[in-house]
Parts: C-alpha cells; structure tokens; sequence
C-alpha cells in the first residue's frame, strides 16, 4: 500500500512538474508567435511563469521590435496576471487583473532631404487598422482590468542627433479583448499609441526637431549652394536650350 501511495505522489510530482515547465513553455511560445502574427513585428518574452494553483502569471523583458528601424518598438520590464485558470485550456481565457509595470515605448524617426519624415509607427497603426490575417489562434481573451505604470515615452532620431525621454501618465483599461462583449484590444492599443505620440511631440520634439532642423538647412546651405553650380555647369547645353524655348515663346 505505501509503495502505491508513494508512486501515486511521485506520479502527481512529476505531473505537476510537466504543467508547470512544459506548459509554461507552450504558452509563451504561442504568446510569442500571436503577437508578432497581430502586430507584423517580432516579439520575444525573456521569462513566463504561471502558477496554475494560484491563478497567478508574471512575464519578464517582453520586447516587441521595430519593423524597418532598429531596436525595439515597446519594451515591457515585467507584468503579472491574475487568471481564471480553469479558462487557461479553454477556447475563451479570461484574466481579472493585469499590471504592467516598466513600459518604454520608441519613437524612432528620420528627416531625408526634401524634409519629409518617416518614423516606426505609421507602419504599426497601417497594421492594426487592417489588421492581421496570420493569426495562428482562434482563441477568445478578456483583460478584465488592465494597469500600465511607468511609462517612459522615447524620442530618437540619429540624423537630427535626438534622444530624449518624457515620463507618461499611468493608464487604466478595463474589459478588453477579441471577444464580442469586450473593447477591441487593437482600436485601444491604436488610440493608446496616438495620445502618447501627441503628447510626445508637444513636449519633447516641437522645440527640438525645429532646431535640429535649421541647423542641418545652415549647415547644408553652401553645399546646396555648390551642389546647383556643378549641375547647372554639367547641364549648361540643356539649360542653354530651355532658355532658347523661353524666349522665343516671349
């Protein structure tokens, strides 16, 4: 009798074991692969840990990276969940509470000759108004109360020599998600991005890229300057053949 009550409990170990490693494996794997599907950039989690017992869930160094610049668009420090964990298994998952504590979001652009900026974000608000067609599951989730604190909104631009940091106001969703009853976790995510870029560039850039900017026009005004001689010398035959055609029209 002892032996199969000692085989029974080493059997519950070894079962819990594989829930717990395994599980956890899985379940951040498939983070992982959604979440780069949803927002078309690659995403990695340093650390995912699920207490099954509990409920509880923490998650470590997420990093969603940037698209076509580098470094990472949303970095998330560390967040913890409380679940509904008989609905972790099921087709709709349902979490209480999440706290996300440590949030930086980059704004990486830059400025090309003819003044015109490109930036990483345009891109992701493209793909969250489309949408994504790649997800890889067709399970239902509601945040019942999602918390974000400490929010560090980064401003960067290598050729306009700009980085600097503002700190952004805690935020708080409730009842979001993919489901029916829930608020459209990309439409929240998308309005999110675009307040924090408006606040952005009231505070940090309006001042900022304005000088960055008349300091490339002065610095770049001789070289326009020789840059228009040397084409007018090089084209001089076919400038001389324009100014013909004016005058004869005149």
């Amino acid at each position: 009798m002892k032996k199969i009550i000692s085989a029974l409990v080493v059997l519950i170990i070894i079962f819990y074991i594989l829930v717990e490693f395994v599980g956890d494996s899985i379940i951040k794997g498939s983070l992982e692969t959604n979440i780069t599907n949803t927002l078309d950039r690659k995403t990695t989690i340093g650390n995912l840990s699920i207490n099954y017992l509990s409920g509880s869930a923490e998650i470590n160094d997420l990093k969603i990276q940037n698209k076509e610049f580098p470094g990472n668009l949303i970095l998330i420090n560390n967040a913890s969940a409380k679940l509904n964990t008989s609905s972790i298994f099921s087709n709709k998952i349902e979490i209480e509470e999440i706290l996300i504590d440590g949030v930086n979001l980059s704004y990486y652009f830059v400025v090309n000759s003819k003044m015109k900026v490109n930036d990483n974000v345009k891109s992701l608000e493209k793909t969250l108004n489309k949408g994504s067609s790649s997800s890889s599951s067709s399970k239902e989730f509601l945040i019942k109360k999602l918390k974000l604190n400490n929010i560090v909104l980064s401003a960067k631009s290598e050729n306009l020599n700009i980085d600097q940091s503002i700190n952004f106001k805690n935020l708080e969703f409730k009842n979001i998600g993919n489901t029916k009853d829930s608020k459209d976790y990309k439409t929240v995510l998308k309005e999110t991005i675009e307040k924090a870029m408006k606040d952005m560039k009231n505070k940090v850039l309006s001042g900022n890229v304005g000088n960055a900017l008349d300091k490339v026009k002065n610095i770049d005004q001789n070289k326009i300057k020789e840059k228009i001689k040397k084409e007018l010398f090089e084209n001089k035959d076919k400038v001389k053949d324009k100014l013909k055609k004016l005058l004869n029209k005149n």
